[in-house]
């Protein structure tokens, strides 16, 4: 083989070297990219997996809610038509003219309330003055009886008892507060008709009220 012909081979074994390890350089691009991209999906399954779990305990949890609310559904809408009933819409025109039930302490519950929900200084200020010889400077009365939410029988379908219980909530518009209150009711239990005081008039013992820092029950010392 004379000298050209050495090169010519040389630079032919050299080109298909070079071709070879083009092919490797590209194999091995492919391989890593499949690699990557597997490595990928498998991350994006897992993550799908857990959002699987998470909705799957989410809808768990939607269909416990949901059993809930019918629950308290079907129970308002039992309270709702007792409040429409006669005798309900009575008491409600007799607790609506009985302002003076509403307890002293609920009132004063509901004025501390009222400085403790972050108002300035100034409104503090005045807040504290809220306070006169005769008492708390509120007028918290019970809305008109042709309102049916304020008013609400809690066990008035269930007979024969001893007590009537109701929610009550009274209001004072110039302060824009409110008292939701907590009602008994003793009953006669001949004829279920609530029981008299000695002056003639319903007896409406106050069992426990919320005027803004939560229910408080009230106790016969404090009555």
């Amino acid at each position: 083989m004379n000298f050209k012909e050495d090169v010519f081979a040389k630079v032919i074994t050299y080109i298909t070297v070079a071709v070879l390890l083009g092919a490797m350089l590209v194999e091995a691009f492919v391989i890593y990219t499949e690699r990557s991209e597997k490595k990928e999906i498998a991350g994006r399954l897992v993550s799908a997996r857990a959002s699987v779990s998470s909705l799957t305990k989410e809808k768990a949890e939607l269909e416990a809610h949901n059993t809930e609310l019918q629950e308290f559904k079907s129970k308002w809408e039992n309270l709702v038509i007792l409040a429409d009933n006669e005798f309900c819409q009575e008491l409600r025109e007799e607790l609506f003219r009985r302002p003076e039930v509403i307890p002293e302490e609920a009132i004063e519950a509901s004025l501390k309330a009222g400085l403790e929900e972050g108002r300035g200084p100034e409104e503090e200020k005045a807040g504290s003055e809220e306070q006169t010889e005769d008492g708390p400077l509120a007028a918290f009365v019970f809305p008109s009886p042709e309102d049916k939410e304020w008013f609400l029988p809690l066990n008035l379908g269930n007979k024969p008892s001893v007590e009537y219980l109701f929610y009550a909530r009274a209001v004072d518009v110039e302060r824009d507060r409110c008292i939701d209150l907590l009602y008994e009711v003793p009953v006669d239990g001949a004829d279920d008709s609530p029981l008299l005081d000695e002056d003639g008039e319903i007896i409406w013992n106050c069992m426990a009220y919320d005027a803004g820092l939560g229910w408080t029950l009230i106790t016969e010392e404090e009555e």
